[in-house]
């Protein structure tokens, strides 16, 4: 299940990315993940918790998943 590192290193270029603008809290976080890239979105969807409830800036932060074509994953969008 390699979902879990891959939301532990989403959730720091978010929270960098947060903390370099000044942001104090993230509402979503919109992902793409290409239908080939072998990420199961469900896992991704059960373990984001795991991985971003210790960090005050992504409390009630709501992952958002969009299937594409492709094998890659790209962060979408991070909505303040």
């Amino acid at each position: 299940m390699h979902e879990l590192g891959i939301l532990r290193q989403i959730v720091k270029v978010v929270v960098q990315t947060a903390e370099k603008n000044r942001i104090l809290s993230v509402k979503h976080i919109t992902l793409e993940v290409g239908d080939r890239s072998g990420i199961v979105p469900l896992y991704m969807e059960k373990l984001f918790p795991a991985a971003s409830d210790a960090i005050p800036i992504l409390q009630d932060t709501v992952l958002k998943i969009q299937m594409v074509c492709g094998k890659g994953l790209m962060i979408r969008d991070i909505g303040y």
